[in-house]
Parts: structure tokens; sequence; C-alpha cells
């Protein structure tokens, strides 16, 4: 089965490295982020990943996160403040800030696994910095993935926390004829863009029941035959997508209107020529959206 984008079997978290004082040398390099971009240098009409020597950024007033070991190098990362930036904007050389999801086609899957493992360690020290019990400041830990409050009579610890969520494709199985499978549907320019159903599980659910729910309030149905297919790290919304395909036994739906304003009922073979006619345009690549949609498609058409 195709590895899904942003997985991360290509790097070596090290974990082992989370409590022990790293020596900083050459084999230390730094990944650095404004505002959930990352840095990158441009040649020749090209973006390359900048990985800057750590020591360089001795000078700022921020915590650096231990990402782990990649091509014998321990990879840190840091997200950085506009007035860091301006900073160092002398060692930053030619390059600019860039949202990966726009550079999907550019990256290599190491590298979109690494950054977004980046993104989620950085968003998460972000938005900890003060204690959720007593709201004191939080200093880093474990090289960036805990936090401690600094106040002595509370001093609770925190870790890096995600949220699951399932993502589902409805599929109708006719007695005769083609299958179909229903899609969100929204209104472009020219044609319609098309994705499944996704949800956050919700305290005192299984995945299963997530899914139920989260159908049954988006388009009104009742799934059967629930089938894993996969998943995803997503740190866009700090969360895993848990993927399935799911059953119905009729074809009748109803939005939410919240939501979900539109859904359409779709065969294989419609997808793939509405498709190769840019007037159905499908989820990103890098999302497991995209994932069980063609997978669908491929098996429905063979």
């Amino acid at each position: 089965m195709k590895r899904q984008y942003y997985s991360d079997p290509f790097f070596d978290r090290a974990a082992q490295n989370r409590n022990v004082q790293i020596d900083i040398s050459v084999t230390n390099v730094l990944i650095i982020s404004l505002e959930q971009k990352f840095y990158f240098f441009l040649k020749k009409e090209k973006k390359e990943l900048a990985l800057f020597p750590i020591e360089i950024f001795d000078s700022l007033s921020m915590d650096v996160s231990f990402l782990g070991l990649s091509e014998e190098k321990n990879i840190w990362t840091a997200q950085l403040t506009k007035k860091d930036v301006e900073n160092v904007s002398e060692v930053l050389g030619n390059g600019g800030f860039y949202d990966m999801r726009d550079l999907v086609d550019e990256l290599t899957n190491e590298q979109g696994a690494l950054l977004a493992y980046a993104l989620g360690i950085n968003k998460w020290n972000q938005i900890s910095r003060f204690c959720g019990v007593c709201g004191s400041k939080t200093k880093s830990k474990e090289n960036g993935h805990s936090r401690k409050c600094n106040n002595s009579k509370c001093s609770a610890i925190f870790y890096p926390q995600i949220s699951p969520a399932i993502i589902v494709l409805i599929e109708y199985k006719a007695k005769e004829g083609e299958s179909l499978c229903l899609l969100n549907k929204r209104k472009l320019n020219k044609g319609y863009m098309c994705s499944t159903f996704a949800g956050f599980v919700e305290i005192g659910e299984s995945l299963e029941d997530a899914v139920v729910r989260e159908m049954k309030e988006e388009v009104n149905v009742d799934v059967v035959n629930l089938r894993y297919v996969d998943s995803q790290p997503w740190s866009f919304s700090s969360s895993i997508m848990v993927g399935f395909v799911a059953e119905v036994e009729d074809m009748t739906f109803k939005v939410d209107g919240e939501e979900i304003k539109d859904a359409a009922w779709f065969s294989a073979k419609q997808i793939k020529e509405l498709t190769s006619k840019n007037q159905l345009i499908l989820s990103k690549p890098d999302s497991i959206a995209r994932f069980l949609i063609e997978t669908w498609v491929d098996n429905n058409l063979n």
C-alpha cells in the first residue's frame, strides 16, 4: 500500500536523546519557521529547504526542539518571531518563508514528513507557553518534547497531544450497475471541488462510533460495513486522520447546510472523466482524502 504523505519512516526520532545535553557541532542543523511557514533558499528558481548551523541562533531568545537524526545529522527546529527574523536577516541569505503545502510538488516525501513533524512540535510549544492549570509560564524540557510549569507550587508537566479525526468515503453498492461514492461538493468558477467527509473524534467515542455519528450529522446517512483503510499524520490541525470506507444501503442523503453545503453521488467513470477535463477538482494530492477517492476509483474501474 502507498505510504501516506507526511508519514515519517525516513528518519530516526532518537527519543533517547531528548533527555541529554547534545553537544553542538557541525552535525547539528536547524529548520526555522515563521507563522507556520518554513525558510527555503532560492536557487535558480528552485526552492531548497534551509538547514542552518544551529550555533548561529544561540543569541536568540527562543527554544529549539530536537526532531531526531537524519543522514547522520541532528535535526532541530524553532519557530521565530518577526523580531527574531530581523535579528538574523544577514545570515538568512537568498530565500524566504513558504507554506509547505504550496510546495508539495517540489518536496520529497522525506522532506514533507520532516516538515510536518517540525510544524507540529513548533505549534505545540507555541500554544503551551502558559500552564493550563495555574496560568504561569512554562519552560521547555526534553529538548522541546515536554513543558513544565515554572510555578514551584504547581510544577505541572505537559506533553504534545494530537486530536484523532476520522475521514470517510461513503459508498453505495448497487445491486445492478455501477457502484457510487458520495462526495462533499463545492462550486468553483469552472466545475466543482470535491472531497470526502471528516470530523473529530469526541471524548468517549471509538473511531467507529465517530464515523457513524459524523456521517449522520453531516449528510444524514446511516453507514454500515465500516472498513479501515489507512491513517495520516496531519500537523496542520494537530491531528491524525484515520481513513475509512463505509457503505450505505440507499442513496438518500441530506446535507447539514453548515459544515456541508452540497454533496453528490459519482461513479468511478464520472470522476475519471470529469477530472481529466478539469471540471472536477479533487482534494490536494498530499491528503488522505485524495488517496481514498483515487483508490476507490481505481478499484471500481478495474
